[in-house]
């Protein structure tokens, strides 16, 4: 069944121009047809197509239910990448495992202190519809690393960097019981006091393993190491 990301969903009767069009266009739905609807908060709905018109297609609801938002946080701050590319893969497969939070830091290394946020939505809408999760997790604002350190409450909190400071295996430091935070810096990894700031602060050091992962890759294999504790 083709799923469509609606916001208003409580109130739908029309798909969207661009969701229509893809529906009608692409899809090549026709009346009667059942579709999925979610709006990344949590509702999923199903509803049966009454006209087919490709800029506003309508709709009928015929069930809808309400998923508990889920109790514990999954937060990844990471320093995006140079590339676009792979700042979004990251997020594409953090969100299809179900990463709750993902904070953009600027740290003194950065690559990239430009960003697109509208272009990140659209890469985590996309996972959530092929995903089948209902709730999106949250884009927040790029921030400078000191200032989120500084910000943050009680829970996991861990940083995650290749320094020679002794280390803790993350997977030993997950618990899926509580709120859990990891900070995954640059390809040039965190300086000496952006990594001596976050211990200041609550922040564990951990490892992610013996290999050397890319900035990207490291987000995922944390998101996952959390997701499944």
């Amino acid at each position: 069944m083709h799923t469509f990301y609606i916001p208003n969903i409580e109130t739908i009767t029309t798909l969207p121009e661009q969701e229509s069009k893809h529906a009608i266009k692409v899809l090549r739905l026709k009346i009667g047809d059942e579709i999925r609807l979610v709006n990344g908060l949590g509702v999923e709905a199903f509803a049966t197509i009454t006209n087919e018109h490709h800029k506003h297609c309508e709709v009928k609801i015929i069930r809808k239910r309400q998923e508990t938002k889920p109790l514990f946080k999954i937060a990844v701050a990471i320093a995006p990448t140079k590339s676009n590319d792979r700042i979004e893969w990251f997020l594409e497969k953090s969100t299809e495992i179900g990463l709750t939070d993902f904070i953009p830091i600027i740290c003194k290394n950065s690559e990239r202190k430009k960003f697109n946020p509208s272009r990140w939505e659209k890469v985590v809408i996309a996972a959530l519809k092929q995903s089948q999760r209902l709730w999106m997790p949250t884009i927040h604002k790029p921030i400078k690393i000191e200032d989120f350190i500084q910000t943050q409450p009680k829970g996991i909190k861990t940083i995650a960097y290749c320094g020679e400071f002794s280390k803790q295996s993350f997977a030993t430091r997950v618990d899926a019981s509580q709120n859990q935070l990891i900070l995954i810096g640059p390809e040039g990894d965190f300086t000496h006091e952006e990594t001596t700031f976050a211990f200041a602060n609550g922040f564990v050091p951990v490892s992610l393993g013996d290999n050397r992962l890319r900035t990207e890759t490291a987000g995922v294999v944390a998101c996952t190491l959390m997701k499944f504790a």
